[in-house]
């Protein structure tokens, strides 16, 4: 179900036409994750979605991504990574009925193969190597050290230099060679909120626990995006990726540990005073140009209070508006769909002593195992779980999806729609990298 609801957030230029209507560089801003370049007179669009109903229907957009059919009036569209509220396959492929180019970053198996699967074609550039698009503009992408998903990109013409970060918290390893290799940044999207359903959905863990690690993630991840901007030396650092919301309870704990563009600029200001004027708190509609040397930015200032006043509206009235998820199912394990997951997991060179429970939250007794050390996957029924495992209880509708290889394992966590408990409790990457990457 796909409801479009107007938010209360006020904005000067909302309207793509005064972006438009100029012939000078510029970056208007979107929405969430998505920007719109232009380079001497050409568009370029980067993880733009026409999608509200991803990971069914469990987030929104707050404030509202601009939605607008001028949007498909571009020269090239970028996609960063797989994730479904950066990858819109059916708009995809309206871009390329329109003969408009389709980029990604080289290296990550799973992204050509949703591509192909989808009838996509695209242009694959290979990262670590500056790649010109046209005789006049140039783009350098870097891949995140780990999880072969996400990637980032800068693109410029030698004029006005963009950087598109996304999600893609890469270290200072990968970016100050990264820096080295594209020379001055004039704006940066930075990311400093990543959504994690740690500890939130982790069972076992008192409420101060809870507190005391949403507190130090939250801040971590601002950290780290001051970071990436120390080492980009940016002009305007616009903060980004945040604007996400999970909708089945807008009151969660989750939620209010997603940090706003106003508590990134706020954070900033206490811990990189000599930079902090750099960060803006720009929304969707929000744009800026530049004319010989200098830029000019088009936004509206909003206080924190009048954000999370106007969020709590938008998504109670969402909530009321949204049919349910919980969608009645019937769970059927059978061996051939056993012998699939097995394939996946087959893919993996990683072998460590520790399995992988899934269950259907209504029927936690039935369970698939999956054995990391020798790729054996296996349904049991009993309580008992493995004494060294993940195990992950999900939602029956998620449940039943993944398991009819619908969704990967990585969009089932996409949705937050489970519980898990993990034994050991402690986060290791390298079983992470695992039901990610291979499930």
């Amino acid at each position: 179900m796909n409801i479009e609801l107007k938010d209360n957030i006020p904005r000067k230029c909302k309207d793509l036409t005064t972006f438009l209507k100029s012939d000078d560089d510029g970056v208007f801003y979107t929405g969430h994750a998505s920007i719109l370049v232009r380079l001497n007179k050409k568009k370029y669009l980067f993880d733009y979605i026409n999608n509200t109903n991803f990971y069914g229907n469990s987030w929104i957009f707050f404030p509202n991504q601009i939605i607008d059919n001028r949007l498909l009036d571009v020269d090239g569209v970028f996609i960063s990574h797989i994730h479904q509220d950066h990858y819109d396959p059916s708009l995809l492929r309206k871009f390329q009925k329109r003969k408009v180019p389709i980029y990604i970053l080289n290296g990550r198996p799973s992204f050509k193969n949703s591509l192909k699967k989808e009838k996509i074609k695209a242009k694959y550039i290979h990262f670590k190597k500056k790649t010109y698009i046209n005789k006049d503009t140039w783009v350098y992408g870097c891949l995140h050290e780990y999880n072969d998903i996400d990637s980032s990109m800068l693109i410029s013409n030698d004029h006005l230099s963009v950087y598109h970060g996304n999600d893609n918290f890469i270290t200072k390893k990968s970016l100050i060679p990264f820096k080295k290799k594209v020379g001055n940044v004039d704006v940066a999207c930075i990311p400093f909120a990543y959504i994690n359903y740690y500890p939130y959905l982790l069972n076992g863990i008192s409420k101060k626990m809870n507190k005391s690690e949403s507190t130090r993630i939250e801040n971590l991840f601002m950290d780290y995006g001051i970071q990436q901007s120390k080492i980009l030396k940016p002009n305007i650092i616009i903060p980004f990726g945040s604007n996400l919301f999970h909708l089945d309870n807008p009151k969660c704990e989750m939620n209010k540990g997603v940090a706003t563009p106003s508590d990134f600029v706020n954070y900033a200001k206490k811990k990189d005073k000599s930079f902090y004027k750099n960060y803006k708190t720009m929304l969707s509609g929000s744009f800026l140009l530049k004319k010989d040397n200098k830029i000019r930015l088009f936004y509206e200032n909003i206080s924190q209070k009048r954000f999370n006043d106007e969020l709590i509206k938008f998504t109670n009235k969402k909530k009321k508006l949204t049919k349910s998820y919980k969608k009645a199912t019937t769970i059927k394990i059978n061996k051939t769909k056993l012998n699939k997951i097995c394939k996946k997991i087959r893919k993996n060179k990683n072998k460590l002593d520790h399995n992988i429970v899934v269950s259907p939250k209504s029927k936690k007794n039935t369970k698939i195992i999956i054995n990391l050390k020798n790729d054996k996957v296996t349904e049991v029924k009993q309580a008992k779980i493995p004494e060294k495992c993940h195990y992950f209880i999900v939602e029956d509708n998620e449940f039943n999806l993944w398991l009819n290889n619908k969704i990967t394992f990585e969009e089932v966590l996409g949705t937050r729609r489970f519980r898990y408990n993990r034994n050991p409790n402690i986060y290791r990457v390298e079983i992470n990298q695992i039901y990610t990457n291979f499930l």
